[in-house]
Order: structure tokens, then C-alpha cells, then sequence
């Protein structure tokens, strides 16, 4: 099977199943005895078609003679992927892809169907650009849902809160392959000496703005294989998940709970915060997540955190003195990382989040001592589940207000209100929201 068979097969069960693209493939990957370089090719095209999809659609409905939604889902898939090759890509020939998208139609479903992809493709060749769009000044919400390929619903949100420029920014930003973003563990090493490894493998890096010891790659060598990160002297993860552990601002002895603890980035950041000297619970109800949890733990070699499997709306202990509840959430700040994630949340969604949300919250809020602090953070730029959450639970539990994030972290990740706000148009990190909450 060659990488561009492979993306039809994930295109089919990512449409036939409930599950996210990055498992879909990870699965698939492990099972294909496929080079470094075809991974990379099947992982490219396939993240790309599903980022791309609305533009994608627009060429095909364009280019199709006759009702394409009747046409059989493998010819579909086999247009957006040629489509995408043609459009975004140029590591083979425009007449390499089409011919290998002739022989698959011609496999899948005869010669009818090679002829009729052919035909698309070729006319796509001579015409791509006389393709009308929707017209940016008219109609500026399809325009972008089109052109940049976003659910209309989420566009008409966003232009109704940021305007259509910045929109449009936000929009390109997370269209983006993002950099690599790593957290050094000074407990094991020095971000010097991690820069200076990743040199020796021609990596370029740069650090953070925002937290000292992060670092932004472009690439890296197989982790699998790379023995600095297999012992534990850095981890995978983005500056903006790191600004919450910041502004918890953990001490040695504290007793913490993080109450949603998969995928287990932020617990191990407060342990080395910490110097691996505290007593920090982490709780998820997922008993395999909670496993993955413990082998990075152990890989960092740190010591000073409990599993816990439960229910972290029902969970209770003795009083602590911080917890930080990274709540579930629809991960519109993460786009660029969670390509399929635009295309599988609906506003009914949200609303249902916002429910989970406060309930975590609420609960966080009862395990706390006096002069406890408490840290509410998503990886969403969405009101509703952020300061909407927020401003809802101080009105119903008035012993609780807002330490400013700005004491804690650059004030250019902060607002008027307060809050950590990170876009990734504004910040070049993920999209994310933090807020300290102090007991009185």
C-alpha cells in the first residue's frame, strides 16, 4: 500500500467513525511497515485534506458534472486528495498525481470513474484560477468559511467578535503547520545544553517569549529513537499549557490538585516547577490516560505525584492548597494542531462543555483551604467557556476573587480583566485562557 492509498482508507474511516484524525493515523501508521519519509508524506496529505476540506469541496462542486453527493465516497476522497496535492503541494509532477488518482479510481471503481476523475483533474489543471469564490465583500463570512476553510458557523462567531481582518488572521494562523514547542527539564538538564543537542542534529531552535525554559523547533529526530528526550531532559509541549502552571505559581510543600489531569503535560511541569518536593494529586476518570500520565512521569523521573482514578465533578479530600482544573473544552485554540477538531464541534457542543465546565469548577472550589488558590484554564478562545464561566461561578461563590495574571506572567499575554487571553495570531502559541481565583 503507498502512503496516497493509505490517505484514502483514513479519509473513509475518519468519515465513517466517531474517532480523531491523529489516533486514525497513529493506528495505521504502526501496522504499515512505511520509511520515515512516507509517514511523513501520508501524515502531511491527510492533515492537509482535512484542514483544507471547504476549499477542497468548493473546487470539486465546481469542476463535478452532475450531483457529486451521489458520486461513491471513494471518488470524493480521491479529489481532495489529488486537489490538495495540486494545490498545496509540489514534491511530484502535477501529471504523477493525476495519473496515480486515475489508477486508483480505475481500481476502486473501473473505468468510468478513472474517466471521470481525469477529467476533473485536468480541467482543474487549465482552470483553476477562473474558480469564482464567494465574493469577500458581499458575502465575507462564506468567503472566509470557504477560502480558509472553516465551518460557516464558526466564521459568523468569529467576525461577529474580532471583525473580518482579524478574523482572517486568526484563521491563517491556524491553517499553520505548528512549530514544535518544548519544555526543558531543568531538573535533568539546561535549555542551553538541549539547544545545543538539537544543533548537532541540524535543528534550529529558538526560545520562548513567554516562559524561560521553552523552546520552538521546526522538526525533531524520532522521539522514539532520541535519547535525550527518552531520558526525560524535555517534553512536548506548547508555551501557552505551560502560562497556567506559571500562574499557579507552585511551592515546595504545597499540597495541589489537578483535577483533570490527562493528558498529564501540566502535572509534570508543576512537579519540576516544584523541584519534584510537593504532594500533587492528579486526578482523571480515564484509567488509561492516567497510565500514559504515569509513564511520562517516569520518564522525567519524578516522584511526586499520586494517580487517581475519578470523576473529577464528585471528587473530594481533605482541603489543599491550590488546584488548577484544565477543564475539558472545544479546542478552538488548538486548531492548528487538532486539524478535525473544526469540523466535529457544534454550538451544541459548547453549551454542553459549559455545563461540564462549572461543575468542575464549583467542585474545585470545595477542596480548597482558606487563602487556597484556584486556576481555571481551557485551550479554547470561546467566551462562553472561559470568562462567561468564570464571571458565573464568583456570583455564586462570593469568597472568591481574581488575582491578576499579569503579577505572575508578561503582560502581553494578559487583559484588562485579568485573564491569561493567548491567540495564535496575537502570541504565535496556541489558543488558550487562564484565570487565578484566590479563597478568602
Amino acid at each position: 500500500m503507498s502512503p496516497r492509498q493509505l490517505v484514502i482508507k483514513l479519509l473513509d474511516r475518519l468519515e465513517r467513525t466517531d474517532a480523531y484524525a491523529n489516533l486514525i493515523l497513529e493506528k495505521e501508521l504502526r501496522e504499515q511497515k512505511f520509511s520515515e519519509e512516507d509517514k511523513a508524506l501520508a501524515q502531511e496529505i491527510f492533515f492537509g485534506i482535512i484542514r483544507w476540506r471547504n476549499r477542497l469541496d468548493w473546487f470539486i462542486r465546481n469542476l463535478y458534472q452532475g450531483d457529486v453527493d451521489k458520486s461513491p465516497r471513494f471518488v470524493r476522497y480521491i479529489l481532495r486528495s489529488s486537489l490538495y496535492q495540486l494545490t498545496f503541494m509540489d514534491k511530484n509532477p502535477d501529471y504523477a498525481i493525476i495519473n496515480e488518482a486515475v489508477k486508483l479510481a480505475k481500481v476502486k471503481g473501473g473505468p468510468y470513474w478513472a474517466r471521470k476523475v481525469n477529467a476533473i483533474l485536468r480541467s482543474f489543471q487549465r482552470n483553476e484560477h477562473q474558480i469564482d469564490l464567494p465574493d469577500r465583500t458581499s458575502n465575507p463570512v462564506e468567503y472566509i468559511s470557504v477560502y480558509h476553510s472553516y465551518p460557516v458557523w464558526l466564521v459568523d462567531r468569529w467576525v461577529r467578535r474580532y471583525g473580518i481582518d482579524e478574523t482572517i488572521l486568526l484563521c491563517q494562523a491556524s491553517n499553520k503547520n505548528p512549530e514544535l514547542s518544548l519544555r526543558v527539564n531543568r531538573l535533568k538538564t539546561s535549555t542551553t545544553e538541549i539547544q545545543d543537542l538539537l544543533s548537532h542534529f541540524n535543528v534550529a531552535t529558538t526560545r520562548s517569549n513567554y516562559i524561560e525554559n521553552f523552546i520552538l523547533a521546526e522538526r525533531l529526530p524520532n522521539l522514539n529513537q532520541f535519547k535525550p528526550f527518552l531520558q526525560g531532559k524535555f517534553s512536548i509541549q506548547d508555551t501557552s499549557a505551560g502560562l497556567a502552571c506559571i500562574l499557579l505559581n507552585p511551592e515546595p510543600n504545597d499540597k495541589i490538585i489537578d483535577l483533570c489531569a490527562a493528558p498529564g503535560g501540566k502535572t509534570s511541569f508543576l512537579a519540576e516547577l516544584m523541584g519534584d518536593r510537593a504532594s500533587i494529586l492528579a486526578i482523571d476518570l480515564n484509567k488509561s490516560r492516567l497510565n500514559r500520565i504515569k509513564q511520562n512521569l517516569d520518564r522525567l523521573g519524578l516522584k511526586s505525584v499520586q494517580l487517581i482514578q475519578a470523576d473529577g465533578t464528585q471528587f473530594s479530600c481533605q482541603k489543599v492548597d491550590k488546584v488548577i482544573v484544565d477543564a475539558p473544552c472545544s479546542g478552538f485554540g488548538v486548531l492548528a494542531k487538532r486539524v478535525d477538531l473544526r469540523w466535529k464541534r457544534t454550538p451544541q457542543q459548547i453549551k454542553e462543555l459549559t455545563i461540564l465546565q462549572f461543575k468542575l469548577l464549583t467542585n474545585a472550589a470545595t477542596m480548597l483551604k482558606s487563602g487556597g488558590v484556584l486556576i481555571y484554564c481551557t485551550c479554547t478562545i470561546e467566551p462562553e467557556e472561559n470568562e462567561q464561566i468564570v464571571e458565573k461561578f464568583l456570583l455564586k461563590n462570593e469568597e472568591f476573587y481574581i488575582d491578576s495574571a499579569s503579577k505572575y506572567v508578561s503582560q502581553d499575554v494578559t487583559d484588562s480583566s485579568g485573564f491569561i487571553y493567548t491567540f495564535p495570531h496575537r502570541h504565535g502559541v496556541d489558543g488558550s485562557f487562564a484565570v487565578r481565583m484566590i479563597k478568602q
